[in-house]
C-alpha cells in the first residue's frame, strides 16, 4: 500500500497521472465505495449510513480516482470512530456544487493538527492515532485528486464530537 501511495503521489506531483473523466451518476459511485468498504467498517464495528439528496445528480469525474478518494475518507471515518458508531455519508446539492460529506463521530481533530491534515505523511501524534496505522498519504493524495478533477476538499471538526 505504501509503495502504491508513494507512486500515486509522485505521479500527481509530476503532473503525470492520467485522468479519464466522464459524466457519471454520483449515487452508484458512492454506493460502490460503501460496498467496497463494508468489511473494513465491520472490522471496527461501524455502520455506514447513506443519505442521498442529490436527485440523481451527474458529475464529471474519473470514477476510479473518485473511488480512491471515497475509500480513503470512508476508511478513515471507520478507523477513527468508536465501536458501534455510525458514519454518515451525505450527498447534497449546494448551489452549483455537489457535496459528498463523510461524518464520523470520533474524537475530532486537534487545533494543532488542522493545518497539516492534507500534508504528506501527516498523522496526528496521539498514541491512539498511531495505533490505527496508515501511511499519512491518503488525505494528501485525496486533496490532489479532488482538485485535479475540479473539486474542492475540506473538513469541519469538533473535539469529542467527530469530523
Amino acid at each position: 500500500m505504501l509503495i502504491n501511495e508513494l507512486l500515486d503521489m509522485e505521479k500527481l506531483i509530476a503532473g503525470k497521472m492520467a485522468f479519464e473523466c466522464q459524466v457519471q451518476s454520483v449515487l452508484p459511485l458512492v454506493q460502490q465505495a460503501l460496498t467496497e468498504n463494508a468489511s473494513y467498517a465491520d472490522k471496527y464495528s461501524v455502520k455506514y449510513v447513506l443519505t442521498d439528496a442529490s436527485g440523481g445528480a451527474l458529475i464529471y469525474v474519473d470514477g476510479f480516482r473518485l473511488q480512491q478518494v471515497l475509500n480513503n475518507f470512508l476508511s478513515n471515518a471507520a478507523k477513527y470512530s468508536p465501536p458501534n458508531a455510525f458514519v454518515d455519508i451525505d450527498i447534497t446539492i449546494k448551489g452549483e456544487w455537489l457535496r459528498m460529506s463523510v461524518f464520523d463521530h470520533g474524537a475530532g481533530i486537534t487545533d494543532e493538527f488542522k493545518s497539516r491534515i492534507f500534508q504528506k505523511f501527516s498523522q496526528a501524534d496521539s498514541s491512539d492515532s498511531r495505533q490505527k496505522g496508515g501511511t499519512g498519504l491518503g488525505l494528501a493524495i485525496s486533496k490532489e485528486l479532488v482538485e485535479r478533477m475540479g473539486g474542492r476538499i475540506g473538513f469541519d471538526t469538533k473535539l469529542g464530537e467527530g469530523t
